[in-house]
């Protein structure tokens, strides 16, 4: 039931950060705020780090101030088109690169001789950029009233919610080749789908397809990766923890939360 679970939550998230980012960037971010603190909260937990409180604290503050200077971006206007297709991304690339900075701190204050020191910086460091990216959904609904918004939140937001609900179910795992083969190619029919709902001409149609191919692509490897219900030898040390259920969920917000970036800069390109 574990992978179940990670399925429908994350297709909800998917479902929910699509929905709010028509509304604006307010609303998105309010459920962003959600999806950063389970994947902050769940990280070190799902890699099985020492030191989870401090990364989790890491983690999380590094999506918040992330989230937050690309709204502040947004409202002074250094985010709009005008001022270049991709300026909502230097808050983001600023946060990262201080985040990173953070997780090489964290194991300096933990001491010499600690276990695992490699292994959680760079469990944190992957952390990092997967909040920080999370910042795109918000830097996407800035700009939803662009004519390609529509069908790029549209095509994103079913992909990842149908392809979820698929990759991360029992029935997918021990299977990444099946797991590609047959995701990958459903995504653009679900993209072109959704384009024909909307109408949309054939550009539209083709940029849809390009981003739920990256989308799916994001769903597929965390599927590949994600725990076993049965855990095997070689499975560790993913999940390990008295808790596995809990930090899965970590793994499954994952790709629902970097899905906003492929969004972004599609729309920062060719909106």
């Amino acid at each position: 039931m574990m992978r179940l679970s990670m399925a429908l939550a994350a297709a909800l998230a998917a479902v929910v950060l699509s929905a709010a980012a028509f509304v604006g960037p307010l609303a998105v971010s309010a459920v962003a705020v959600v999806v950063i603190l389970v994947i902050a909260w769940g990280w070190p937990r799902q890699l099985g780090s020492p030191a989870r409180i401090s990364l989790s604290v890491t983690l999380a503050v590094v999506g918040l101030v992330s989230l937050g200077l690309t709204l502040l971006w947004g409202h002074v206007g250094l985010g709009e088109p005008e001022k270049g297709a991709l300026g909502l991304f230097q808050p983001m690339a600023v946060v990262a690169g201080w985040g990173v900075i953070a997780a090489f701190m964290v194991q300096l204050f933990r001491g010499t001789g600690r276990p695992l020191r490699l292994e959680s910086t760079v469990a944190t460091m992957g952390g990092v950029m997967i909040v920080v990216m999370t910042s795109g959904w918000a830097a996407l609904a800035q700009w939803n009233a662009m004519p390609l918004a529509p069908i790029l939140l549209l095509s994103i937001g079913a992909t990842v919610a149908l392809v979820s609900l698929l990759g991360l179910t029992p029935w997918m795992q021990g299977r990444p080749g099946t797991l590609a083969a047959v995701l990958i190619p459903l995504s653009v029919l679900i993209a072109v789908a959704s384009g024909l709902v909307l109408d949309a001409e054939p550009r539209k149609l083709a940029i849809a397809a390009v981003a739920a191919l990256a989308s799916s692509t994001l769903v597929a490897l965390t599927a590949a990766t994600a725990p076993s219900a049965k855990p095997r030898p070689e499975d560790r040390p993913v999940a390990t923890t008295l808790r596995p259920r809990r930090p899965g969920f970590a793994l499954a917000m994952a790709p629902v939360g970097a899905a906003g970036v492929i969004g972004h800069v599609i729309l920062a390109l060719l909106g």
